[in-house]
């Protein structure tokens, strides 16, 4: 039997092999981090059922803590620019830490929300200074398996974590932020035994990550690539937004009372996919430049949001759409830090992941909000009908910015310098 499983398990973990220690380290610190963000999957409910607030208050809260979060990013990035990676993702975390327990002294207090601020604004701060750490410590070739190794153990952690964290919600309301609190602290002692502080001189940089000096958007602007791609990120991020918010209004309008548990599978296979296909795809196009990955990663959501413009009612039509999409999901995740890494000097990498972050954020809420104003005045079929007409106009945009980026005019053959 383990003879029958050697083979499939050497060939989804092939793609992950000869990584620096702490690359497995953080792979592992995400999937116990992510398996222990108890109060993420609950938020919503928790406001409304144990803190009596009502849906105007409950959208406040939550409208404040993804300022938090963008606040606490953009934070984060300028920090890491300035202060020891490891040290100050420590420090943060050990302020997350704080702040998360402090929730589960008081469970029924309105004071949890403000709390829940902090938290959320230590948390998002350490999300640039882990992508950073990681370029740090991988060379440029190593990089794509290293960031889908890193997704993938976010994903393994989603996964597995809404079961616990429902049985918690239910019962021991007090472990819903305390385990979110010690799985945090599990994370931080890994990282602090395993993990060394990166030394300038021991870097593996290309030359268009040497140091380079000015503000972070005078830089940005010297690097027009990634300029150009930070702008076509909100785009990117406005079409995948729509699985979250046209998806499910789509289904509730066909399904009616069924939508609820049909919309359920579909989030679980899509969990699945990302699962089981991630390892294959770092396979097959490790080969392929990251911005081309990107551009395929267009097509597969304008394919997997398009076909929904088609009056085709049966749910296996929508288990299709979500695995196109859902690739679509997997090359983008695995491939955009790779090519912001490659076009990051040294000294701003945490400031250009956390306006990847922002950028992404913004995408994320400007697409439900214009999605509304297209759903009142034309439908779901000019909705799903649009996603398309996007998505195409971003393949070719990405596709055409990587023959630059390669060949043309904005293509540097020195590092830049002031």
């Amino acid at each position: 039997m383990i003879s029958l499983l050697r083979k499939p398990f050497n060939y989804f973990t092939a793609p992950y092999r000869n990584q620096p220690l702490g690359v497995y380290i953080l792979f592992i610190s995400n999937v116990i981090n992510r398996m222990g963000d108890f109060v993420n999957f609950f938020l919503t409910l928790y406001l409304t059922r144990y803190l009596g607030f009502d849906e105007k208050q409950t959208g406040l809260v939550i409208a404040a803590i993804g300022a938090a979060m963008m606040t606490g990013a953009l934070l984060g990035g300028k920090l890491t620019d300035i202060a020891g990676r490891k040290k100050l993702m420590v420090t943060l975390q050990c302020l997350a830490v704080i702040s998360i327990m402090f929730c589960g002294f008081y469970p029924d207090s309105s004071s949890v929300a403000v709390l829940l601020l902090f938290f959320t604004f230590f948390n998002a701060a350490v999300w640039p200074i882990s992508s950073s750490l990681l370029t740090d410590l991988t060379r440029q070739d190593q990089r794509s398996a290293a960031f889908s190794l890193i997704y993938l153990g976010i994903n393994v952690g989603v996964a597995l974590g809404p079961v616990l964290a429902g049985y918690l919600f239910n019962h021991y309301r007090r472990w819903i932020f305390w385990g979110d609190g010690l799985s945090t602290v599990i994370t931080l002692i890994l990282i602090i035994l395993y993990i060394k502080e990166p030394k300038q001189e021991e870097l593996h940089l290309e030359e268009s990550e040497q140091a380079v000096s000015g503000n972070s958007i005078k830089v940005l602007f010297k690097i027009p690539v990634l300029a150009v791609f930070t702008l076509l990120t909100i785009g990117s991020s406005f079409l995948y937004s729509q699985n979250s918010f046209t998806l499910p209004l789509y289904m509730e309008g066909l399904f009616s009372s069924e939508s609820a548990r049909l919309f359920g599978l579909i989030m679980s296979f899509n969990a699945v996919t990302v699962l089981v296909i991630t390892p294959l795809f770092t396979g097959w196009f490790k080969k392929m430049p990251a911005l081309q990955r990107i551009a395929v990663s267009q097509i597969l959501y304008a394919v997997g949001f398009g076909i929904l413009a088609l009056p085709v009612t049966r749910v296996s039509w929508f288990f299709l759409s979500t695995f196109i999409w859902t690739a679509g999901e997997i090359l983008h995740a695995t491939s955009s830090g790779v090519f912001v890494a490659a076009h990051s000097p040294v000294n701003h990498r945490g400031r250009f992941n956390s306006l990847m972050i922002v950028t992404k954020g913004a995408g994320k809420s400007l697409g439900p909000a214009a999605a509304g104003f297209i759903l009142a005045g034309g439908g779901m079929t000019l909705m799903w009908g649009l996603c398309f007409v996007l998505g195409v106009l971003l393949f070719l945009a990405m596709m055409g910015l990587d023959r630059i980026d390669r060949f043309g005019p904005l293509k540097k053959d020195k590092p830049l310098v002031d």
